[in-house]
């Protein structure tokens, strides 16, 4: 009876070693296949490279295009942002610093209203906005690490994954 109870046991251990390495074998190869499409551009990766284009430029338009002085024409910095330079902070989450701070110098012009608010040029740094475009209207290549996001109207907009949001680090109008 012994004999029969130690020849169980050792099956049964050899059983449980087979079927623990056949699993971590396994793993081994679907994680491979994991690393190598992590930087595939897929329809899913070309949407969310799309929408963070189209969400910095809406935060661009709520910085500096989204009030105005009591007059109802001079357009002002948003009340939210203490000065220029919270905005520009702000606009780096979406935008590298570089582009955040040329967003910043395109509409500032040193001016205040008599209520001490930072008056804003007009003018948007956008000629041609995204946003009244859709995912069709776009062509988007690279891969899902870095891409551009290519407009009909000719521009150029270069995204890259950094901390796991894709920001803009180029603007070619």
């Amino acid at each position: 009876m012994k004999k029969l109870l130690a020849l169980l046991a050792v099956f049964t251990l050899a059983f449980v070693i087979v079927g623990c390495s056949d699993k971590d074998s396994s793993k081994g190869a679907e994680d491979t296949n994991k690393e190598e499409n992590k930087s595939e551009l897929t329809d899913q990766v070309k949407a969310k490279m799309y929408n963070a284009v189209r969400l910095a430029e809406n935060k661009v338009d709520t910085v500096y295009a989204h009030d105005t002085a009591e007059d109802g024409e001079t357009p002002i910095l948003n009340a939210t942002f203490a000065d220029e330079a919270a905005a520009e902070t702000f606009l780096a989450k979406y935008y590298s610093e570089d582009i955040a701070k040329q967003i910043s110098e395109h509409y500032a012009t040193g001016e205040k209203t008599d209520k001490d608010q930072i008056i804003v040029k007009a003018d948007p740094f956008f000629a041609n906005s995204i946003t009244g475009t859709t995912l069709d209207d776009v062509t988007i290549e690279g891969d899902a690490n870095k891409g551009t996001v290519k407009t009909k109207e000719g521009v150029t907009y270069t995204v890259e994954l950094k901390d796991g949001q894709y920001v803009i680090t180029g603007i070619e109008q």
